[in-house]
Order: structure tokens, then C-alpha cells, then sequence
């Protein structure tokens, strides 16, 4: 009877030792994942604000004592993630504006240029389109890598799985390839102004340019006007990208 009750009790040891264990790790893990929270925030807001200044490479220290083991490796992976994203746009901006293309329609420049046989303006059209694919190229490069990364990540299945989820659905449906689109449609309608520029006659007249014919000067107005609306819908997915981050 003595050796079963201590048979007994020690069964009951082990079994308490366990439950202590385990409530001990849930409440690291725990601990660990609103660190997690805390430090993601912190480092997310840091670099969207240095990303709003593009002109700048990022510079952002993805390392934090605060975390440790799977939700470490997973901070890092992330921040590396989107230091990748980010920087690759801001990249593709710094040519962009290397080329003057900001300038593009600003009318003493095409005057003057018109005098040269538009080699500017043609320079700044070809430099466009070579940064946008390149850029468009680079950007699902980034996604597809961090795709293959993910999945050899060694973190638990229940954290690895949903990640690799969201990369996945962001190769599919992805919030900075609906901003590229706008991109790409403003381009279109350069193209079109410019060669309206180089088929008709046009005048500048204070700030502004006026063809001889009055459908050409509406079907120019009517260019110019798309390419503003473009730039308000890019100013606004700017904004929902934010979110859409910040929510990730």
C-alpha cells in the first residue's frame, strides 16, 4: 500500500511538474508575443517615417533585445521584408526623379526642348519606362524570395503557416502592385501627350500650351486632366497602403 502511494505521489509530481512547465512557456510565449507587438510597432513607425523620404536610402536596425526565439526570428524576417519593399520603391522614385521626370510637363522645358528635337523629353520617356519594368521586375523578385525564405524559417508551424499564407496571397493580390498600375497608366497618357507635342503645332502662352485646333486642344486638356486624377487616386492608395501595413 506504502509503494503504491508513493507511486502515486510521484505520478502526481511529474504531472504537476509538467502543468507547471507548460503554464510557465504559455506565459512566456505569451509575454514574448505582445514584446512582439510592442517592438513591431515601434520599428514599423520608424521606418514608414523614413520612408516618406525617399530621396534617402533606408537605414533601420532590425535587431532588438526584447525578443527572443521564434517571434525574434520572425520580427526580423518581417522588418527585413519590408525594408526590402520599401526601399526598392524609393529606389525606382530617386531615378524617376533623376531623370526629371517630375518636370516632364512643365511647359518653358518643352518649349526649349522642342528647339533641340525633343531629345529631353524623349530621354525622360525611355528612362520611365526602363525604371517602371525594372522596378516592377524587382518588386515581385522581393516577394517570391521572402515566399521561399519563409518556408524554411525555423519557427513553430503555427506561426510559419499563416505567414506564408499572406505572402502567397500577396503575390496574388498585392496592395503597391495597384499603385504600379496607376504608374503605368500615367505613363500611357505621356506618351500620348508627347506625341501630340511632336504631330501638331502648339504655342506656349504664359503657362500653358495651345494648338491651333480646337479638338486637339481638348483631347490635350483631356490627357492632362487623366494624369491629375491618376496622381489624386496614387496620393490616396498611399494612404490605404499605410493602413493595409499597418493592419499587416
Amino acid at each position: 500500500m506504502r509503494r503504491i502511494l508513493i507511486v502515486v505521489g510521484i505520478i502526481l509530481l511529474v504531472i504537476a511538474a509538467f502543468l507547471y512547465i507548460e503554464h510557465s512557456s504559455v506565459k512566456r510565449n505569451e509575454a514574448n508575443r505582445q514584446m512582439f507587438d510592442v517592438v513591431m510597432s515601434e520599428k514599423m513607425n520608424e521606418l514608414y517615417s523614413q520612408a516618406q523620404d525617399w530621396s534617402k536610402p533606408v537605414q533601420l536596425n532590425v535587431h532588438d533585445d526584447r525578443l527572443n526565439g521564434d517571434y525574434k526570428i520572425l520580427s526580423e524576417f518581417l522588418l527585413n521584408y519590408w525594408m526590402s519593399n520599401v526601399e526598392t520603391r524609393n529606389q525606382y522614385l530617386r531615378e524617376l526623379k533623376a531623370a526629371k521626370w517630375d518636370q516632364f510637363l512643365d511647359v518653358n522645358r518643352l518649349d526649349a526642348d522642342r528647339k533641340n528635337g525633343y531629345k529631353e523629353t524623349e530621354n525622360m520617356l525611355k528612362v520611365a519606362h526602363k525604371v517602371t519594368e525594372q522596378y516592377q521586375k524587382q518588386n515581385l523578385q522581393n516577394k517570391k524570395e521572402a515566399l521561399a525564405k519563409a518556408k524554411s524559417l525555423p519557427i513553430d508551424r503555427d506561426i510559419r503557416d499563416p505567414l506564408q499564407a499572406k505572402l502567397e496571397q500577396n503575390l496574388k493580390v498585392d496592395q503597391e502592385n495597384s499603385l504600379i498600375l496607376l504608374e503605368l497608366q500615367i505613363l500611357t497618357k505621356a506618351d500620348a501627350m508627347f506625341e501630340m507635342l511632336k504631330s501638331y503645332k502648339w504655342q506656349k502662352q504664359g503657362d500653358k500650351i495651345l494648338f491651333a485646333q480646337d479638338a486637339q486642344v481638348k483631347q490635350f486638356n483631356a490627357l492632362y486632366q487623366d494624369i491629375l486624377r491618376l496622381n489624386l487616386e496614387i496620393e490616396q492608395k498611399k494612404k490605404q497602403n499605410t493602413l493595409a501595413v499597418q493592419q499587416q
